[in-house]
């Protein structure tokens, strides 16, 4: 055990500083020797995007910002995991809704404070133990070699028939993002013919639902909740394909039953106000999405279009109430509206679009004052030369000011918004055109590369940087001109170039571009 972990790359994520030096401590008596720790979910998810951890431990709460959860979801969403990475939940909280939610996203264990050593020593024992003998398999998939994935699934079953379970699911789900569906369906269903294990019977149903055997795959949901009744990746396909149906009203009354479980999932919770707001149920909406906002102000799935709608329904529910209740709702809809501006200080076209909901929403309930700061702070968001308005967003934009009572200020920020609108398109046609001659540069430059012309190469691919530093490949040539040759590795100007090009590259953790990446890396000298 202690040799097995001597190796182990290790981060722990914790915002108290006592419980993490004793933690540490204990991971250093297991023979861990190399600990990175993040005090909070933007340090974590930046040192995860850096590197290739094969433990990640993160206490669930985390102090203000992301909580151990949305930690969690962004690591997925960003695919920043490989296959094999080991994520601990550590917590002192056993409330149902926490470990409801946290489980969904899969933590390879939850640890329940407090614990002892031996306790995290047989836990990790049985983790290691299983990820060494599907190392093979994790190997060919964080490599992207689907094809050698495949038939080391069979070979590790063969060798290891106590794993044969674990291979079998690698080996579907592999197959079904193939779009090999028969082969994937055929896997799945022996699985379950040995044992009703939870993950092939939802494979089966998803399979029915992306071959668009949408009523199938409902009656395969339904029979599987009564045998499941508490699980909710059951209730939300339920919901899926009821909604994919039509019937809107069932699909709204499983989603609430979902919740019931689980309340801390965005994606859940947006999908209930965007169903209720659809059957103009505007009470149900408005509750979602204000939860989906509460869960979700820190993490990666809130999208800013939530405020617009839960603006939008309050809107609906405020003109229903009487006064006392109305002017409540109004002041927690305010409070909302200043984090919402907090967190979109960046965007200011998100801030446009929820400032002409809010002055949408005190119009309706008749308090002309509000809408006219609210519309005078749409107008001066305007004026900011990073707002970018799309042809989908005025038609949306001028919709919701035609609601409005009709006042010069309308028409002014109408002016406003059309003069952006023309803005946007010219920066559209012009980086087209940088983009077209950035091709054709880069092209140079590889050709000069290859005839061993070096500065010229260099060069052009500059060019090519300075006209769409967005593309990582053109940022590649150039960090590879200098770091592999040998008249340019040493001067420490090109490699301090070459170390900004590096750190200015965002790439999926997959695919080609990202191994060269990662071996570029490794080839640049430490400071």
């Amino acid at each position: 055990m202690f040799d097995r972990l001597s190796d182990t790359r290790t981060l722990v994520i914790d915002d108290f500083g006592q419980f993490r030096q004793t933690f540490k401590t204990m991971l250093h008596r297991l023979g861990v020797q190399q600990v990175d720790q993040a005090s909070n979910g933007n340090e974590a998810v930046k040192l995860c995007m850096e590197n290739d951890y094969d433990m990640i431990f993160c206490d669930y709460n985390l102090g203000e910002g992301q909580d151990g959860q949305q930690v969690l979801e962004e690591l997925h969403q960003r695919s920043v995991l490989q296959k094999g990475s080991l994520f601990l939940m550590v917590t002192a909280e056993t409330t149902s809704a926490q470990v409801m939610g946290a489980i969904e996203y899969r933590p390879d264990a939850y640890l329940t404070k407090p614990f002892t050593n031996e306790q995290l020593g047989q836990r990790l024992k049985r983790l290691l133990n299983k990820n060494d003998v599907l190392k093979t398999i994790h190997d060919s998939i964080n490599k992207g070699d689907v094809t050698n994935a495949l038939k080391q699934c069979d070979a590790v079953m063969q060798k290891s028939p106590t794993a044969r379970f674990s291979c079998l699911r690698l080996k579907s789900e592999l197959l079904e993002k193939q779009k090999a569906y028969d082969e994937a369906m055929a896997l799945y269903k022996s699985v379950v013919q040995e044992q009703p294990l939870l993950w092939a019977m939802i494979g089966i149903g998803r399979l029915y639902f992306k071959q668009g055997l949408v009523e199938k795959a409902l009656t395969h949901f339904q029979q599987m909740r009564e045998d499941f009744p508490q699980q909710v990746s059951v209730l939300d396909w339920v919901a899926k394909c009821q909604q994919a149906l039509g019937d809107l009203e069932q699909s709204e009354k499983t989603l609430k039953e979902a919740i019931q479980i689980s309340p801390k999932s965005v994606t859940r919770q947006s999908t209930l106000g965007e169903i209720a707001q659809t059957l103009e149920h505007h009470d149900i909406a408005q509750q979602a999405y204000a939860k989906t906002i509460q869960e979700g102000y820190h993490s990666c799935l809130l999208q800013p279009q939530y405020y617009q709608h839960y603006f939008k329904n309050t809107q609906a529910v405020a003109a229903t109430l009487g006064e006392r209740d109305q002017k409540k709702m109004l002041s927690t809809t305010e409070t909302v509206a200043k984090r919402m501006e907090q967190k979109y200080k960046n965007n200011p076209g998100a801030i446009v679009h929820n400032l002409a909901a809010l002055a949408s929403l005190f119009n309706t309930v008749g308090n002309n004052s509000q809408a006219d700061h609210y519309l005078s702070r749409v107008s001066g968001t305007l004026d900011s030369p990073d707002c970018r308005i799309s042809q989908q967003d005025f038609q949306q934009l001028k919709h919701q000011l035609d609601e409005l009572d009709g006042t010069a200020l309308n028409d002014k920020i109408l002016q406003k918004i059309s003069s952006r609108l023309v803005s946007v398109k010219n920066d559209i046609e012009q980086r087209q055109q940088n983009e077209q001659q950035a091709v054709a540069i880069n092209r140079e430059g590889m050709q000069f590369a290859r005839q061993n012309q070096q500065l010229e190469a260099l060069e052009k691919f500059r060019q090519a940087i300075t006209l769409a530093p967005y593309h990582s490949n053109y940022a590649l040539n150039a960090i590879q001109t200098i770091l592999l040759n040998d008249a340019f590795k040493n001067d420490p100007a090109l490699i301090r170039e070459a170390r900004d090009y590096l750190d200015n590259i965002s790439l999926e953790n997959s695919g080609k571009r990202w191994r060269l990446y990662k071996k570029l890396t490794t080839l640049l000298p430490n400071d």
